[in-house]
């Protein structure tokens, strides 16, 4: 029998330089690293926004694993 874990999902927006800097694919590939799932798009008001979505540990090793600054 297998323990039960705690799902999440996690909206975001990220400010700053993030467009034309290929945040999309790190962050992707950190998703995929990470095992979590979910999608991210730029906005037309030059921010990414997003979703991640999976067992609690891993969105919240991905949100720590975001860069501070770009």
């Amino acid at each position: 029998m297998s323990t039960a874990q705690s799902l999440k999902s996690v909206d975001y927006e990220v400010f700053g330089r993030v467009q034309g800097v290929c945040f999309r694919m790190y962050t992707e590939d950190e998703a995929r690293k990470i095992g979590v799932v979910g999608w991210v798009k730029n906005t037309s008001k030059g921010t990414v926004t997003g979703q991640v979505q999976g067992p609690e540990d891993k969105v919240n090793s991905m949100n720590s694993s975001a860069p501070e600054a770009g």
